[in-house]
């Protein structure tokens, strides 16, 4: 089945790089560059019409400027150019010799334990899962000015994507280091960076990561037990703990999945996730490359807990919660969940970056990502460019955050209350 790439990891997690070969001048090695990504591309591409793009005469067109690029990092900026031209998600360089200057670039392995959203020109606190303030309050909604100096006062025509990456970068920092954040009316706190929690696991040509599944049980406003289950990547390390979970939770009124934040993973996951809620082989997608029009992705039931037990997938109403930053493998399955009629979506929509991918470690040391398929739900539904629309919208509310109030999960489970009365 291949693998969905992590194009937000991808893009985000170029982390401490040194600035060899940055300023070289390197006119050969970045002309070795372009052609490596043009053919590499050329050869994989699902599309052989390039969905109307004469790939050859863009080809012909910038190789000439890749010829009289004075550096490497020059010759980059004409691969960029060329990925560019596709308008697809998926497609990145990453480089291993980018400069600290670079402000895209991580500075280190370590962070501040915060998530953050930009909303209505702001950057804004989403989660604070701290130990990193060490006791002081909470930052949840706060909204961040400056770090370390820096501002992350978004511009009005930046992409919201493009905002989260800057902060995410500054966030970053050697292991043991101090974040100065500034906040919205010019309060000043001191946030420690610290490897992430989680179980760190190594993805293709990526650097590491940290996987991580959170669980715990949530009330309705009925009182009814709902079982709510995150996870921040898909990967197999998550595979276990998620069907614990599932059987813990078999008997509650209805699950809740947390996609929010999550930006995809390996792709086969889904079918198996999906087994746990689904007794039947539904069809959740199909996924088209060069070599195989028809890729299926068809729901695998879990008749069979871990320890042999048998049990029927959990029958309850499904809610997913997904967001901006929900992404690939995780938009495949909401929606492929959603067009099925199994599971109701709220929050906000997602990212609309669902092709699959792989990734290819170039001559030069620099990594490609490169979109080798599409992806379409049971019913024939692209979800890149347009994303998962939630079936019940929730907008980022500050005011909701410095409340403590989860709107998504609130409304989710409001569903779960409906659906439950109106089965019994």
């Amino acid at each position: 089945m291949r693998r969905l790439c992590l194009l937000f990891l991808c893009a985000a997690a170029v982390s401490v790089t040194t600035a060899a070969q940055s300023s070289a001048p390197a006119t050969t090695e970045g002309l070795a560059l372009f052609d490596e990504v043009w053919k590499t591309i050329n050869d994989s591409f699902y599309d052989p019409a390039f969905g109307g793009l004469n790939w050859i005469a863009v080809r012909d067109e910038l190789r000439p400027k890749a010829a009289a690029a004075p550096t490497t990092n020059a010759a980059r900026g004409v691969v960029n150019e060329l990925l560019g031209r596709l308008k697809r998600s998926h497609f990145a360089l990453l480089s291993g010799s980018a400069t600290v200057d670079d402000d895209m670039v991580l500075r280190g392995e370590a962070s501040v334990d915060i998530d953050v959203r930009v909303a209505d020109g702001h950057v804004v606190v989403v989660a604070d899962r701290s130990g990193a303030l060490s006791g002081a309050r909470s930052l949840m909604g706060e909204r961040i000015r400056s770090i370390d100096g820096r501002s992350v006062i978004p511009a009005a025509d930046t992409p919201m994507l493009t905002t989260w990456r800057r902060v995410n970068a500054v966030l970053h920092g050697p292991e043991g280091s101090t974040a100065q954040l500034e906040l919205e009316g010019g309060r000043r706190v001191s946030a420690p960076r610290h490897i992430a929690n989680g179980l760190p696991v190594r993805f293709s040509n990526l650097p590491p990561m940290f996987v991580r599944v959170e669980t715990y049980a949530a009330q309705t406003p009925a009182g009814r037990g709902v079982g709510v289950i995150g996870f921040n990547v898909w990967m197999a390390q998550v595979d276990q703990p998620v069907a614990a979970a599932i059987d813990a939770f078999r008997g509650s009124a209805g699950l809740v999945i947390d996609l929010r934040g999550n930006p995809g993973g390996l792709a086969a996951m889904i079918s198996g996730v999906a087994g746990h809620i689904l007794a039947r082989a539904d069809l959740l997608g199909t996924m088209r490359t060069r070599q195989a029009p028809q890729l299926k992705f068809v729901v695998n039931p879990r008749a069979s807990t871990v320890d042999g037990r048998s049990v029927t997938p959990f029958a309850g109403p499904v809610a997913i919660l997904v967001d901006e930053l929900t992404a690939s493998a995780s938009e495949c399955f909401a929606g492929g969940l959603q067009d099925l009629g199994r599971a109701r979506i709220f929050g906000r929509t997602s990212m609309g970056q669902a092709l699959p991918a792989m990734t290819k470690r170039l001559a030069n040391g620099d990594v490609l990502e490169y979109a080798i398929g599409d992806f379409v739900t049971s019913t024939g539904r692209s979800l890149e460019g347009s994303g998962v629309v939630p079936d019940e919208i929730q907008p980022l509310s500050i005011a909701s955050l410095v409340a403590g109030r989860d709107d998504s999960l609130r409304a989710a489970l409001a569903w779960i209350d409906r659906e439950s009365g109106r089965i019994r």
